[in-house]
């Protein structure tokens, strides 16, 4: 291939160059044949661009990969949701966190910052079957850096993170923590992962690296949505702050009340999520979307508070399949991956006649001591499921979380290890569980 034709000091430049690779793979427009066994399925495939592309030796480490133009180097896989629509198909990572250094630095001049200011994504669309440099380049390059609107969330969350690690806590981190930076989980995994040392603490702590959240990075893919509404988040509004600003006018309001303010009624008799879709509308100035919310992979939950303080129920989580929970590992779990992110609980509290009301707001993620026992119950599930699939951890086995149906009707049923069949079943955190969190709000 001949020398490339671009200007390694010019972002601008590298992007047009980039461009090159759209709706093409990495074997369509480079030779590599000599190297295909070798690389089919491992490596990095932004590191194959840089190298076979790009024709450039990766930059320091500690810097971005095109230093001359101080630009990053990044590739990330998609999958299609509909013919030219496509989502993330997992977290950006950007950088690994080190321990012992951040708890040194503000987030103007640090290390990730002088890494990933400026980075050039390049979007593939994800193929298992395909060997990495057979998958095809289907977005345009975008040239990122990070937007006036969301520079105090990402500072804010890099802040926490800091934060906490200099606390002694690097081994408590958790996505839910943060709103669009995560400290995503980045090793081997299971009980024969090398723990890390970290200052301030003699407790190990698993690897953890900066990313981009699923649906932030889903937000820089997506064309802006006509039925998206801002929240408000800004330089001078936080994420909770501008919450607190939008519920403010509607607290202490029955649900009919704001249903008659935002001009937003029942679909019919029987509207499922009603509140739900009223406080999105209320966050997103009278719109189905609320921008920030989606970008920072928050998960709304509404809940109904009875006169004496309690939830009126247990707080499902998305169903497991016998047959696969008895293959997982806890961190690869749809309940690992619910109860790391971060919730915006909105309560309504009912009174003796019935009536509802809008009573507050508030952000919540899980304390790490309960995430622990999450875990155990978890991992209690997986082993009872193996020797009796009907009967699983119980309410009055753990105070956080348990294990019931979640199903249609009786015949809605999943195949059992024992060769049976048995009723859907699902996490739920407890109801008194809940009624505890919020009276902590």
């Amino acid at each position: 291939m001949e020398t490339p034709k671009y200007d390694k000091t010019s972002p601008k430049s590298i992007l047009k160059f980039a461009s090159g690779l759209t709706g093409k793979s990495l074997a369509q427009v480079v030779e590599l044949d000599t190297f295909k066994e070798n690389i089919r399925n491992k490596g990095d495939l932004g590191l194959l661009v840089e190298n076979y592309y790009f024709q450039h030796s990766p930059g320091p480490v500690a810097g971005p990969d095109f230093p001359e133009a101080g630009v990053e180097l990044k590739t990330t896989g998609v999958l299609k949701k509909n013919p030219g629509n496509y989502k993330a198909k997992e977290r950006l990572v950007l950088k690994m966190i080190d321990f012992e250094n951040i708890v040194h630095e503000n987030f103007e001049s640090s290390s990730l910052m002088k890494k990933c200011k400026l980075m050039l994504i390049l979007f593939y669309l994800y193929d298992a079957e395909k060997p990495i440099y057979d998958r095809k380049f289907v977005l345009d390059p975008l040239l990122y850096s990070i937007p006036e609107d969301d520079f105090p969330t990402i500072k804010r969350d890099w802040e926490f993170i800091r934060n906490k690690i200099a606390d002694g806590l690097a081994h408590e981190l958790s996505e839910g923590d943060t709103f669009y930076l995560g400290a995503c989980r980045k090793g081997a995994g299971g009980t024969q992962e090398k723990l890390r040392k970290q200052p301030f603490s003699s407790v190990g702590a698993k690897s953890r690296a900066f990313s981009f959240k699923p649906n932030y990075l889903n937000k820089l893919i997506e064309s802006h949505e006509s039925e998206s509404g801002n929240m408000g988040v800004s330089r001078g509004l936080t994420f909770e702050e501008a919450t607190q600003k939008r519920f403010k006018p509607f607290l202490g309001k029955t649900v009919p009340e704001i249903s008659q303010k935002l001009g937003y009624f029942r679909k019919a008799a029987f509207h499922k999520g009603f509140n739900q879709d009223l406080c999105i509308r209320i966050l997103s100035n009278g719109k189905s979307v609320a921008i920030e919310l989606d970008k920072a992979g928050i998960e709304m939950k509404t809940i109904r508070v009875n006169p004496d303080g309690k939830p009126r129920e247990s707080m499902s989580f998305p169903g497991f399949k016998f047959l696969d929970i008895i293959n997982e590992d806890w961190e690869d779990s749809s309940f690992f991956e619910k109860i790391e992110k971060k919730f915006l609980f909105v309560i309504f509290e009912i009174d003796e006649l019935g009536v509802e009301r809008l009573a507050r707001v508030a952000y919540w993620n899980m304390p790490y001591a309960d995430r622990l026992e999450a875990q155990r119950v978890w991992e209690e599930t997986k082993r009872r499921v193996l020797i009796d699939a009907t009967q699983l951890p119980r309410q009055s086995e753990s105070h956080v979380a348990h294990v019931r149906p979640k199903a249609q009707n009786a015949q809605d049923t999943w195949p059992t290890p024992q060769g049976g069949e048995h009723v859907k079943q699902c996490f739920w955190l407890n109801r008194n569980y809940i009624a505890n969190v919020i009276c902590k709000l």
